[in-house]
This record gives C-alpha cells, sequence and structure tokens, in this order.
C-alpha cells in the first residue's frame, strides 16, 4: 500500500548504487486498529512448529520474473511499514537487517515492540550508504519505482548480485489496476518459500480468509454504500482507485465513485476539487501518514468539500496509508466495513 506512489517517487533523492559497492559491501471516524498480535513474533528461523521446510535453491514467480534464492535470507530489508509487519507476523525479526519508509505510518499496535527494535534505515528513501551497511541478502518492496537504475540499481543488476527483490505483488507495474485482496495470500506463500517459513505462511494464510470471511457474513446482503478514496499531498487531491484500493471499498460493502477518474492500468490520478463534489459521495476516505498529516488532511477536506454530503454527515473516516498493502489490507478491510455500516458489527 498503500501510500501515493508518486509521493515518494517525486520526494526521493536521486541516488546511485553501484555494483562494485554492492560487492565490496556484501523504505469521520478513524479506522479502528484490528490487527492480532502476531502469533510468530517469537519463532526461530527456518519453519516453525514443524511443516515442510524450503529445499533451496528456491524460487518464485512476481511481477513477471522470477525471484530465485541460493539460501534462507538472513538479511532482509523491508521497504515499508506493512512489509516489516508481514516479516514480524512470519517469526523473522531476527533475520531483519532493518527497514525504511516508516515515515508512511506508525506501526499497528500489535506489532509496536518488535517493530520498534527493527533497526530504521531511513525514515523515507533509503541513501546508498545505508543501504550498504545494511549488507541485505534479500529486499521485500512495496513498488518498482525506486530501482530505476539512478535511485538504486534495477532489480536485474540487483539479483545478479546476490540480493533478490520480492515486490508486494498488489503493486506489480501490469496488475496496479486489478489487483485484489489475493494478492496478501500470494505474498504469504511465496515468502514462506523463499524465506523457509512455509507453516507460519500458511497459518497467516488460513487466518486471512477467516476474517475476511467474518466481513463477508456481516455485510451480506447490505446495500453499496457510496464512497470516494483521496489523499491530500502538498495541497494536491489525488483519486485512490482501481486494483486494492477498490476492491478494499467492495469488501467493506462500498463502491469507490472515483474508479472511472483514474487512468485504467493506474490506482492514483490528480483529481479536482469541483470533480469529487460532483460525485457528491456519502463517505470521504482520506490516507494520512501520521497524526499532522491525518489533521490538515481532514482540515483541507473540510474547508474545500463543505458542501459535500460526507461533510455536511460528518463522514469523514481517516485510514493510515499502510493500511492498503499486506496484511494490514485485510485489517483496512475489516476497519472500512465497520466505519461504512456500523451497525453490521
Amino acid at each position: 500500500m498503500k501510500t501515493l506512489p508518486s509521493v515518494r517517487t517525486t520526494a526521493a533523492a536521486a541516488f546511485a548504487l553501484t555494483a562494485a559497492a554492492l560487492l565490496t559491501a556484501c523504505g469521520g471516524p478513524a479506522a479502528q486498529d484490528t490487527a492480532k498480535p502476531a502469533a510468530h513474533a517469537s519463532a526461530a528461523a527456518g519453519t516453525a512448529g514443524g511443516g515442510a521446510r524450503t529445499t533451496y535453491p528456491a524460487q518464485v514467480a512476481n511481477c513477471g520474473r522470477t525471484v530465485r534464492v541460493e539460501r534462507a535470507p538472513q538479511r532482509i530489508v523491508s521497504f515499508f511499514p506493512s512489509n516489516t509487519e508481514l516479516l514480524l507476523e512470519l517469526g523473522l525479526g531476527n533475520r531483519i537487517a532493518g527497514q525504511t519508509w516508516t515515515n508512511q505510518s506508525p506501526p499497528k499496535p500489535a506489532y509496536a515492540d518488535a517493530y520498534g527494535k527493527v533497526k530504521v534505515l531511513a525514515p523515507g528513501e533509503i541513501s546508498r550508504e545505508a543501504l550498504l551497511s545494511a549488507r541485505p541478502d534479500f529486499i521485500l518492496a512495496d513498488g518498482e519505482y525506486q530501482f530505476d537504475g539512478k535511485k538504486l540499481p534495477t532489480i536485474d543488476e540487483l539479483a545478479k548480485l546476490g540480493v533478490p527483490v520480492y515486490i508486494d505483488s498488489a503493486f506489480c507495474p501490469k496488475s496496479t489496476g486489478t489487483a485484489t485482496l489475493d494478492a496478501t495470500s500470494t505474498d504469504l506463500t511465496s515468502l514462506g518459500t523463499l524465506l523457509d517459513v512455509s507453516a507460519p505462511a500458511a497459518e497467516a494464510v488460513a487466518d486471512v480468509g477467516k476474517r475476511l470471511a467474518t466481513v463477508d457474513t456481516a455485510l451480506k446482503g447490505r446495500p453499496a454504500t457510496s464512497a470516494a478514496m483521496v489523499q491530500i499531498v502538498d495541497k494536491q487531491l489525488y483519486a485512490l482507485a482501481g486494483g486494492l484500493y477498490s476492491d478494499i471499498v467492495r469488501r467493506a460493502a462500498g463502491t469507490n465513485v472515483l474508479d472511472k477518474d483514474v487512468p485504467k492500468g493506474s490506482n492514483f490520478a490528480p483529481l479536482s476539487v469541483e470533480a469529487l463534489a460532483k460525485r457528491d459521495p456519502d463517505v470521504l476516505i482520506y490516507h494520512y501518514t501520521g497524526d499532522a498529516d491525518r489533521a490538515a488532511s481532514e482540515q483541507w477536506l473540510k474547508e474545500h468539500l463543505g458542501a459535500t454530503k460526507a461533510v455536511r454527515t460528518n463522514r469523514l473516516v481517516a485510514v493510515p496509508a499502510a493500511d492498503f498493502s499486506e496484511l494490514r489490507a485485510v485489517d483496512g478491510a475489516l476497519a472500512l466495513a465497520k466505519a461504512l455500516h456500523p451497525d453490521a458489527f
């Protein structure tokens, strides 16, 4: 998730990470926190609680390429809060060399203690020096945008250097506009294989199914609530629609009225105040990255969209940006369902 991709892309400082350096050195109401405690936070390396062990080398398909590891990674770098939490859920806290993009959301309370023990390599985009000092042997990233051969080497270049990169499958370039919540289970299964934690991964997949079934049961037969999902960045309004964003709204028995305002194959686009006012949704869902951003975004919406039904009835739903990625996407679906249909739970 997921926070607006262009925000981090345009704010990022460009840098080059050379192959030679890598070889030598071998990121209304608030939605309630519904995350369960990390079931495997103390699990040792390898598959916790028995189960099939990975035979190395191992490989999986991801974003149209093959991600291959020669042995179980021991120095994982996580690019995004929800990815760090997923790794913690799989019992891999002692194998995370560091994390970045921590400024995109605070951790869920259930993960806060373990999360706080993971080294922060950078609060935003990682620098050359910080990444090299981490000596990664695996990267779990929220998107491909950083690996452009300028700020960082390309994913293919990193793979050749022995640093495989796995991308959140909901944000693979070719599936960004069509991804669904199924991507979370896909990633859990793939990472279970690559990181030799298949048993806890399978347990997490089963739990995802149960939690989403709870949402489906509670909302069965409910009429969809019209909603618009947005983010305000530097006083510019953006539509968040399509792909995982709109699938989460659908799962919460809502309809994202901005689906036609985002280009096909994408999941965000600049949006005018006039266009959003014309859609006049029952609910406004807005992403935020921290308390200050949340307050500023709510004030901006009230000032610019005061005539809309959502503002007049105070149906503004604030959601952390990271609630739209990996396991937090499941949390986000449940929290949003409760916000749109509070009498169903």
